[in-house]
């Protein structure tokens, strides 16, 4: 829920609208600040919305990196907290501006030795989103969003999570989305935007760059889409340019089937001197039973990511492009982080960062993941997923393809309109790929949140 400014000729507090003033200098006292607000037409002022979030976490994580239970570096019972504030302002001639504010950590005191504004290490404040959006431009069905975004597109297998590093702190990127829209059933989205700037000069060519083309085509008479792209990924540090063509259709039929198909070509160049060639897809068939008692819903899924075959000259191994953290489960996501050797990938998998070069990234690849699950509505409220995986290797370098079983339990419970309570817990329970004596990997969270 957000709040939203009375129209015209009412007064409203509104301390939040001031965000960025009031939380980056936490000296200066809050002031109500008076807001006025038109509801006419050609009024400069349409309305302002104001709102946030509040989420806490306990965590308990075990060997998601090592799989060894003696080692306690990657095990964490720590608590993780955010706190967002948003305004909102829509304007004239279909102008809108929107700022949100972040903060999130893992714990007071959990900080780096030297730099106390790191990433996921601190009690930093940042911009999570500043964006303007501006429609109908040159009498044109033509709008453009200029900023700090996040680019969410399908179920998020290729383009989803902008900040993915140890956690998803934030999902955003920096540019601009244009898009074409002549009716309310087809988007062309023209995107650029960088991931990482690094060093403002180009001498360093150090970049980070996503750009490319989506269209979407929604279909309501079953509830679904069909889509297609072109997303090219550059990482300068490695040389590498990637490009993702994909189609996805998705939709549900009046029987009660659901079903979610996605797959992705990719090619390009992997660094200075070698080809990329890959291949993955992502597919989900359900079928709801809202006439029986809790309402289930069995499904199953499947998810090949193509692996690098060592006797041919291209690179086969899948590139993650911005297809990051949540869309396998949580668990699974901690054990794809890029730290190098010390994760126990690197075992079956010794290249499986290859495509990345920043550290703490999620890098899937080289994966088969079939998946079968039941969706549950147990009470008014609360909503619960119940999903098993046998994972395999699709190419290793180990004498076992068998990464592991995956066992998934989570739940949400909304208390009230604004108020809400959930849990999540995992296991994996290691395979032989990882070596001899390799200990399984565990999560658990709870949490709360609270939308105002």
């Amino acid at each position: 829920m957000a709040f939203h400014a009375f129209p015209r000729d009412r007064r409203v507090l509104a301390p939040a609208i001031l965000l960025g003033a009031l939380l980056l200098a936490p000296a200066v006292a809050p002031a109500a600040v008076p807001v006025f607000v038109d509801d006419e037409p050609g009024a400069p002022v349409r309305s302002v919305e104001i709102g946030g979030d509040l989420r806490m976490r306990g965590y308990d994580l075990e060997n998601m990196w090592d799989a060894d239970s003696d080692d306690e570096r990657d095990h964490w019972a720590v608590f993780r907290q955010r706190a967002r504030l948003f305004c909102r302002v829509e304007l004239e001639q279909g102008v809108v501006g929107f700022l949100r504010v972040a903060n999130q950590n893992w714990g007071e005191g959990v900080t780096a030795a030297a730099q106390w504004e790191e990433d996921n290490k601190s009690n930093k404040l940042f911009v999570d989103a500043a964006w303007i959006d501006a429609a109908g431009l040159f009498g044109l069905p033509v709008s453009a969003r200029f900023g700090r975004q996040s680019l969410s597109y399908g179920s998020g297998f290729v383009l989803f999570d902008g900040q993915s590093q140890l956690a998803s702190t934030a999902m955003y990127m920096d540019g601009v989305r244009l898009r074409v829209a002549p009716d309310d059933r087809f988007d062309l989205d023209l995107l650029y935007f960088k991931d990482q700037e690094n060093a403002r000069d180009e001498a360093a060519h150090d970049d980070i760059t996503l750009a490319g083309v989506y269209f979407s085509r929604r279909d309501p008479d079953r509830d679904g889409s069909d889509e297609l792209y072109a997303l090219r990924r550059e990482d300068q540090n490695l040389g590498r340019r990637i490009w993702a063509l994909g189609l996805r259709t998705c939709g549900v039929q009046d029987s009660g089937l659901d079903y979610d198909l996605e797959a992705t070509l990719q090619l390009g160049d992997s660094g200075p001197s070698r080809d990329h060639e890959a291949w993955g897809f992502k597919g989900e068939l359900g079928y709801s039973l809202p006439e029986l008692t809790w309402a289930p819903r069995p499904f199953v899924s499947f998810v090949g990511l193509s692996g690098d075959d060592p006797f041919t000259s291209a690179d086969e191994r899948w590139d993650v492009v911005y297809g990051g953290w949540p869309q396998f489960g949580d668990l699974l996501a901690w054990s794809y982080l890029n730290l190098g050797a010390y994760n126990r990938v690197s075992v079956f998998d010794p290249g499986y960062a290859s495509g990345s070069s920043v550290p703490g990234e999620v890098v899937y690849g080289n994966l088969l993941l079939p998946t079968i699950g039941l969706d549950l509505h147990p009470v008014a409220g609360l909503d619960a997923r119940l999903s098993f995986s046998p994972i395999t290797v699709q190419e290793s370098a180990a004498d076992s393809d068998d990464f592991g079983e995956y066992y998934q339990l989570s739940a949400r419970y909304r208390h009230s309109q604004h108020l809400s309570f959930a849990a999540y817990a995992a296991l994996i329970d290691i395979g032989a790929a990882f070596g001899p004596d390799a200990d399984a990997q565990h999560e658990l969270f709870w949490e709360t949140r609270l939308e105002f």
